[in-house]
């Protein structure tokens, strides 16, 4: 796997699984994360009755502690599957490439998870402020052992110049993504908040954002865009509806950096001379690769219309975008700032 620009140096802390979380992953456990989340609440209840059609019974969406943890369990259960963020997959792909090489990516089309960078600082117009400013801002995160947190790292890790210059001393770990928004939204010191999400304007951290009336500022940098990993793009550049449009309410559109959520489990290989269990593995695979994308969203219109809604920038609207961030940027450090 090629993936480029991508430091090895990057030390994440994992959070323990709590017993109960641990005692129900297994071999046919689907991975997820939250209860509460969309792999969890959204993506995943699809697949079961997928996986049950081609006479994989028994599999069923078990939540965890996130991208991290679920990576850890397909390893252990070689025909679990799990939700991962497909950024925090290549982070881990490259740190422990030889584990890694044991799974496989299903697949990365059904939806893209926002990076979401928040202020109510003013003079953070946009990402390039952000890049200027890096190693003086306060900025407030969900756990370490969080995908979001993994996803901060990864950033840092691939652009040294950039977000890699913020200072350890400047990160402050939080409970969760809502707290991420409250005490950004309180701070009195110019804080920038990150948290990673699938964008639902239903969603109670969507709406915070837009309740709390803070700024999105679009994680966007030729950086982030150009990385890879086995040819496929880690990152893209789309278009979200924070607020869905209403009799006399105008929608809020904004653009911003997501993630794939990736689908991942064992290769077949990892079966070694077991011929029974590899081909189950490899039917198992190509029996969620055929799927039509629409077939494994939520069959509630709502939450389909949303993901089908995000869509990629253009190359016009994307260079545009960078254009902007890189003369911010050069501009305020052109003044020393």
């Amino acid at each position: 796997m090629a993936v480029r620009k991508i430091l090895v140096g990057v030390s994440i802390m994992l959070m323990p699984a709590g017993a109960s979380l641990a005692q129900e992953a297994g071999d046919k456990s689907i991975n997820t994360a939250g209860e509460k989340g969309a792999y969890h609440a959204l993506f995943c209840p699809p697949l079961p009755a997928v996986l049950a059609n081609a006479y994989f019974q028994g599999y069923k969406c078990t939540p965890s502690e996130g991208s991290i943890e679920n990576i850890n369990r397909v390893l252990k259960h070689p025909t679990s599957i799990g939700f991962v963020q497909f950024d925090v997959y290549a982070s881990e792909a490259l740190k422990r490439a030889e584990e890694l090489e044991k799974l496989t990516v299903i697949r990365t089309d059904i939806a893209c998870e926002g990076l979401w960078m928040v202020t109510k600082n003013p003079a953070l117009g946009n990402y390039g402020h952000v890049l200027a400013f890096s190693r003086r801002i306060p900025f407030i995160l969900p756990p370490p052992g969080s995908g979001a947190a993994a996803s901060f790292a990864f950033l840092q890790a691939n652009d040294p110049e950039g977000l890699g210059r913020v200072p350890e001393a400047n990160k402050r770990y939080v409970a969760d993504a809502t707290a991420v928004l409250n005490e950004t939204a309180s701070s009195t010191d110019g804080a920038v908040g990150f948290f990673v999400q699938f964008a639902d304007p239903s969603n109670a951290n969507i709406k915070l954002i837009v309740e709390k009336a803070l700024t999105v500022i679009p994680v966007a940098s030729r950086e982030i865009l150009r990385l890879r990993l086995g040819g496929q793009t880690v990152y893209q550049l789309q278009l979200f509806n924070l607020k869905a449009a209403g009799l006399f309410v105008e929608p809020r559109e904004v653009a911003t950096a997501c993630t794939p959520v990736a689908i991942v489990t064992a290769a077949p290989s990892v079966f070694g001379g077991n011929r029974d269990k590899a081909d189950d593995q490899r039917d198992l695979i190509q029996k969620v690769r055929e799927v039509p994308a629409e077939n494994l969203l939520p069959q509630e219109s709502r939450i389909a219309g949303i993901i089908r809604y995000a869509k990629r920038l253009s190359q016009e609207t994307t260079e545009e975008l960078i254009a902007a961030v890189e003369k911010t940027r050069q501009v305020f450090e052109d003044r020393g700032q």
